[in-house]
């Protein structure tokens, strides 16, 4: 049996909304957009933050999935 496309619009429950705090616009994206962050602290540890980027500032916005 072979995969078919229904709809390629993206499903409601996995659309998701996030406001940016820096300039207050309302948000849509989808697990698609969300890039992985690697930051390490002064002590050596690694910590990783889920983020996407403001469409209209460019400020990274930090979400929880």
């Amino acid at each position: 049996m072979a995969i078919t496309i229904v709809d390629e619009k993206p499903h409601r429950d996995v659309v998701k909304q996030v406001v940016c705090r820096n300039c207050g616009c309302t948000l849509e994206y989808t697990p698609n957009d969300v890039r992985e962050d690697r930051e390490t602290d002064y002590t050596g540890s690694v910590d990783i933050y889920k983020r996407i980027d403001c469409a209209k500032c460019h400020c990274p916005i930090t979400i929880g999935i």
